[in-house]
């Protein structure tokens, strides 16, 4: 190269994607990267327009990708009502208090409460706050909603409605709705609630976008492009920010498959999806995924298990969302036409089924990716993981199928024992064993469901165990333990990731995955980039969760400065 660099970052150590190599320095010219290697190399291509960053000895890495993120109702509910930093029924109910004020008449809608906190939320607290206009609000998995009695009295849902299939309308001892609804019940409140306009989702959309570069996110997998749960599909705001160049990170989503779906729905479906695929990809905006939830949550007991839940005696195991056949019908159809599925699967059995879908789906279109069968099969991918049984934990890697992993999850979460018991949550989320068996790797967050920041989650891959929040006091260790520890309950030794494992998946793997290229710091790749303010490779396991980012680069140019 002769021309001058346009960003030349120094004094760092490279982490291309895959390892941590030996290089201190990236050079970047226009949208791409023109040179890695030692620093004295990188500044003998400095001109007079040359920007220089000193990384001050932080990992300069390939942009974080997340492959499996809600960004645009994420940043709606920013925007609104966000309940997420309450660490306290007080602090939750201040923020809707001080929502409810600062709010135009109407709905106050908005999210992110905490089931620890809430375990059992009554429409009569919200009433004392709101007494004269309907509120909902998700929890922060977003499977609830937490209404008041005016919402219900807006939705019709009063001790008369039917229990819906695959959700709960919980009632009090009279009989009465509490307020408190569950996955498909929601959707009775969810229906009324006026949908986010095309202004407001796409203002959400580069709220978030701006949040995600300050922790390093250069590129996402949006996760439902279509109509759910009352909110308005957000594909014309993704494809507003893209033609206005306001959207600058790459990104793609997941056309959604609503529950529910019919088997003579399927072929119209397909048809359907290959139209949006093709429009959309016209535009700039690659659908060429198809998102379906397979089962609901353990929180709300509408994970489908093989084994009954522990916390009732009549034998319920969960449901799926849709019949045996029809998953089979749609896996195999949308396989054949090339699209990707991106399933949400949290219970065991939901696992076995879709598995089993998808095995019959390669043997009857053509066999797995890579393997020389004539065509490029799509990348299936499974996101969340939560029960998966050791053989089929083993069949991800002969299938292709990519494990995406919602890693700040893997953490011990005493909300769900009562539920499923501490044997099968202290057994949830297999990734070594998924890895061991050759599957691939990408990681998201699921964000507004949980923190988006990478560094947190990885943190919990490598740990297996999650810190406490800002404020909240560390538990002593066990005795005999010494300090930086694992907690000797966690099956840490067999199911953590490596750093380097874990740092892959978010980088490379999901970009791979979601976006279609290597997302390796490279020459003749695209230069989305993130320094962080340190190098995770010379901490100790249990300080990877106070790196932060300190510099954020997509397409070339410096979006994000700590």
């Amino acid at each position: 190269m002769t021309e001058p660099a346009d960003l030349v970052i120094v004094n760092g150590r490279v982490f291309d994607g895959r390892v941590r190599t030996v290089h201190t320095a990236v050079a970047v010219a226009g949208d791409r990267i023109v040179r890695v290697g030692a620093d004295a190399d990188m500044l003998a291509l400095r001109g007079d327009a040359t920007r220089i960053v000193d990384a001050a000895g932080g990992v300069i890495h390939p942009g974080f990708v997340d492959a499996h993120v809600h960004a645009a109702f994420a940043g709606v509910e920013r925007l609104s009502l966000d309940l997420t930093p309450a660490q306290s029924v007080e602090e939750t109910l201040e923020l809707i208090r001080a929502g409810a004020e600062r709010s135009d008449a109407g709905w106050l809608t908005g999210g992110g409460w905490s089931h620890e906190l809430f375990p059992a939320p009554t429409r009569q607290v919200l009433d004392a706050i709101v007494p004269d206009r309907p509120v909902a609000l998700s929890d922060a998995g977003h499977h609830t909603l937490w209404v008041n009695s005016r919402a219900l009295e807006l939705a019709g849902v009063d001790r008369d409605t039917p229990q819906p299939h695959n959700g709960h309308i919980h009632l009090d001892a009279d009989g009465d709705p509490t307020g408190y609804l569950n996955e498909t019940a929601a959707e009775l409140v969810g229906r009324v609630i006026p949908p986010a306009t095309e202004d407001e989702v796409l203002a959400g959309l580069l709220n978030a976008q701006e949040y995600l570069w300050s922790i390093g996110v250069t590129g996402w997998h949006e996760a439902i492009l279509g109509e759910y749960n009352g909110k308005a599909d957000c594909t014309p705001a993704y494809l507003r920010g893209i033609a206005s160049g306001e959207l600058r990170s790459s990104v793609s989503g997941a056309l959604w498959i609503a529950p529910g779906l019919d088997l003579d729905e399927v072929p119209a479906l397909v048809a359907q999806f290959v139209e949006s695929r093709d429009r959309n990809a016209r535009a700039g905006f690659s659908t060429s995924t198809a998102k379906a939830m397979i089962d609901g949550v353990p929180h709300g007991e509408t994970a489908a298990l093989l084994e009954p839940y522990c916390n009732n005696g009549d034998g319920f195991a969960g449901e799926l969302h849709f019949d045996e056949d029809v998953i089979r019908a749609f896996v195999a159809q949308l396989d054949a036409a090339g699209f990707a599925l991106h399933l949400h699967i949290m219970g065991d059995r939901g696992i076995r089924v879709a598995l089993d879908a998808i095995e019959a789906a390669r043997a009857a279109n053509g066999a797995a990716r890579g393997s020389g069968a004539g065509r490029q099969a799509p990348r299936h991918h499974v996101a969340h993981l939560s029960m998966v049984q050791p053989g089929d934990a083993a069949r991800f890697g002969p299938l292709s199928i990519t494990a995406n992993i919602q890693g700040l999850w893997a953490a011990p979460d005493p909300y769900v024992v009562p539920m499923i018991g501490e044997e099968r949550m202290l057994a949830g989320y297999p990734f070594r064993a998924m890895a061991d068996g050759g599957a691939e790797l990408a990681m998201g967050s699921d964000w507004p469901v949980s923190p988006p920041d990478p560094w947190l989650a990885i943190h919990v891959v490598v740990n297996r165990w999650a810190p406490p929040p800002p404020g909240v006091e560390v538990p002593p260790l066990p005795e005999g333990a010494e300090s930086g520890a694992l907690p000797p309950t966690l099956d840490a030794e067999h199911q953590a990731l490596t750093l380097e494992q874990a740092f892959a998946a978010y980088t490379s793997g999901s970009t791979e995955l979601v976006l279609g290229r290597p997302g390796r710091v490279r020459v003749g790749e695209r230069a989305d980039l993130a320094v962080a303010t340190g190098d995770p490779f010379e901490l100790p396991a249990e300080a990877i969760v106070s790196l932060q980012t300190a510099v954020t680069v997509v397409g070339g140019e410096i979006v994000y400065e700590r």
